[in-house]
């Protein structure tokens, strides 16, 4: 019997994949046709953000690519890395995106938002984020379908120590990038502390989150941690990394790049955990040790 993903076999995955590549396409001309045709007064802005958010499109253009290859749970078990890989590279993406996107100004209104363009260029953008979510969860049901939960012991204790070191390269990597945001703030200019702050906090997220994981003692307390919440804190801070990186030349774009290296440390993690424990359920729901779902 052909696995099935909530009423939706494996030949009926590859059909969708088909129809996913298909929309892929569809979204990244609508973003190379925005981007071609809108007219701004900040044009630098708005080809940056159409690059971020065209690559987020080619993530969801190459899950469907991906998905044509699977028939069954035994071919979405030799690809599901695929797909967990382009999840995650759309998700880290869409940030760059936001930040550009909210810099772009209208003709003539320096320092206006414009509003109109940000929302038709929006649209392709958060709908191939959606379709790149859907089908690493739908592969992931797939695998789990046919050999059953990723991690069927919740209190296997040969995954709390790497969930350990995990927490522990969380540390050390966002200690690194809040250096790097704490030197810039030294060497730049007074009117940039403010935003400055804003990046440190960003940078120091992961080492929050490295400090929570490197106390797990078992997969089952790794699921309560609820990795997913710490992304909320550089979205909130997004308009610092976009205002400085706009204002601030090398220095600026040395900023911008810090925090979007602890946004990649921040979905890394997330997309690890998740790997470990096993668990695509919301972090607040009771998780079951051990049982399938």
């Amino acid at each position: 019997m052909p696995a099935r993903v909530e009423g939706v076999t494996g030949e009926q995955f590859r059909k969708r994949g088909v129809a996913q590549a298909v929309a892929g396409a569809a979204l990244v001309a609508w973003v190379v046709v925005v981007a071609a045709v809108a007219e701004t007064g900040s044009p630098r802005v708005l080809a940056a953000a159409a690059v971020s958010g065209g690559l987020v499109c080619l993530c969801a253009l190459a899950g469907g690519a991906v998905a044509t290859r699977v028939a069954d749970g035994g071919s979405a078990t030799r690809l599901r890395h695929v797909f967990v890989v382009l999840e995650g590279t759309a998700l880290a993406l869409f940030f760059p995106f936001y930040w550009f996107a909210s810099g772009v100004e209208p003709v003539g209104e320096p320092g206006a938002f414009a509003l109109g363009v940000v929302l038709v260029l929006a649209v392709p953008v958060v709908a191939a984020l959606a379709l790149a979510l859907s089908s690493s969860l739908a592969a992931h049901r797939l695998v789990v379908d046919e050999s059953g939960p990723l991690v069927p012991d919740s209190l296997a204790a040969g995954l709390a120590p790497r969930i350990r070191v995990l927490g522990t390269l969380l540390v050390v990597a966002g200690g690194v990038l809040s250096a790097g945001v704490v030197a810039l703030a030294v060497l730049s200019p007074s009117q940039w502390v403010l935003l400055e702050v804003f990046g440190l906090v960003v940078t120091l997220t992961p080492v929050v989150l490295g400090l929570s994981l490197t106390r797990v003692r078992d997969v089952y307390s790794a699921r309560r941690r609820n990795v997913g919440a710490y992304i909320v804190v550089p979205a909130a801070a997004g308009y610092a990394a976009a205002r400085l990186a706009s204002i601030g030349g090398a220095a600026g774009m040395l900023f911008g790049a810090l925090v979007f290296g602890a946004i990649v440390l921040l979905v890394g993690a997330n997309l690890v955990v998740r790997e470990f424990t096993g668990e695509r359920d919301r972090p607040w729901r009771p998780a079951s040790r051990g049982e399938r779902r």
